[in-house]
């Protein structure tokens, strides 16, 4: 492809822009195809980059290749001392470095009750260089845009992206029952479902289904409340799963700066298919259930209960919901959408070269 765009360079006397996406596969174990990056890579480092080769042929984008130059490096998710030293190499022969960050590694501070969530001195440390040194930030958050804000002046917030190829069905609503909930997430971020368990116990005709890689510790507490069952996450079937089921919830325990700064993601996905989407007040799911009313915000025990009763029983305010839901992601969320904004950043670095 790239000696394809050296050929098409020639004969248009247009020149041809390398961006390498220095992920986690690529700079540490060279790994150079979409399918062997991880999912939370290929978010990003995948769809984006596809969409702007598809769309563009100014930027060629390619999972970085450490024996390359290129005219700018994107650093998703990894910012080490060996991350740090590539940055000044290539700024050293004339490239711009962009850091995507998507986790509040800027701050310690509050209550980390789920193991591994806390940053490390380290890595805040890490988060800080990376930030301060690179030509610009994106911050997947406006939340951690913010924050990223405090180190480093040129900042843009350009939020995960929904693939709407695979989540392109229509959730049809209808009078039913039970009523499904879902939610999906790492199996130890699942305690945040007992935030709202005693909502769960008081709601009727419902159903919890629990997506995640394995099955939560917190399943037997949650089945006390509700019928509740746990299916294990697969990217082939969550689509479908996510058509089954009627409304989709995300409550968090915001007790410190890593919950705040998540994105919308997890609640985006069931928004892209038409589910309305009930959840706690962080600041990306405001963001976005705001947009176009798509969804309910709650963040008392008397709030979520009166959501959820609200939808359980009014399925033709699902459906309205669902539908704000869905055209919020179409209009904000996909891939073309977000890849634009990825795409209109790298139009500013190159002319600013």
């Amino acid at each position: 492809m790239w000696a394809f765009r050296k050929l098409q360079s020639f004969f248009t006397r247009t020149p041809v822009y390398r961006v390498g996406w220095a992920t986690f596969e690529s700079f540490f174990y060279h790994k150079r195809r979409t399918s062997q990056l991880r999912s939370f890579s290929r978010i990003r480092a995948g769809n984006i980059r596809e969409w702007i080769n598809a769309h563009t042929s100014v930027f060629y984008n390619e999972l970085y290749h450490p024996k390359r130059q290129y005219d700018i490096v994107i650093f998703h998710k990894i910012m080490d001392s060996r991350c740090q030293a590539e940055v000044q190499r290539i700024q050293q022969y004339g490239g711009k470095v962009i850091f995507d960050a998507n986790v509040n590694y800027y701050e310690i501070w509050g209550e980390y009750h789920i193991p591994d969530t806390q940053p490390t001195k380290d890595q805040q440390r890490d988060a800080i260089w990376m930030t301060s040194h690179a030509d610009w930030v994106v911050a997947d958050s406006s939340y951690i845009a913010g924050i990223a804000r405090k180190f480093a002046k040129h900042v843009t917030w350009i939020p995960d992206n929904v693939n709407l190829d695979i989540y392109d069905g229509e959730k049809i609503h209808q009078a039913k029952q039970p009523v499904i909930l879902i939610w999906s997430g790492w199996s130890t971020k699942a305690v945040h479902l007992l935030e709202i368990k005693d909502v769960l116990a008081r709601l009727e005709h419902v159903e919890l289904r629990v997506v995640s890689e394995k099955e939560p510790e917190v399943m037997p507490t949650l089945q006390k409340c509700l019928p509740c069952h746990f299916f294990r996450f697969k990217a082939q079937t969550y689509a479908a799963q996510l058509l089954d089921s009627d409304i989709i919830i995300s409550p968090k325990r915001l007790v410190n700066g890593y919950a705040l700064g998540h994105s919308e993601y997890k609640i985006s996905l069931g928004m892209a298919v038409g589910l309305p989407a009930v959840a706690s007040p962080q600041q990306s799911y405001i963001d976005a259930i705001s947009y176009k009313q798509g969804g309910i915000i709650a963040d008392t025990n008397q709030e979520w209960l009166e959501a959820l009763q609200q939808l359980v029983k009014d399925y033709t305010l699902r459906h309205d919901m669902g539908l704000r839901a869905r055209q919020t992601v179409i209009e904000r969320y996909s891939t073309p959408v977000v890849a634009a904004q990825y795409l209109h950043l790298l139009q500013h670095l190159k002319d600013r070269a």
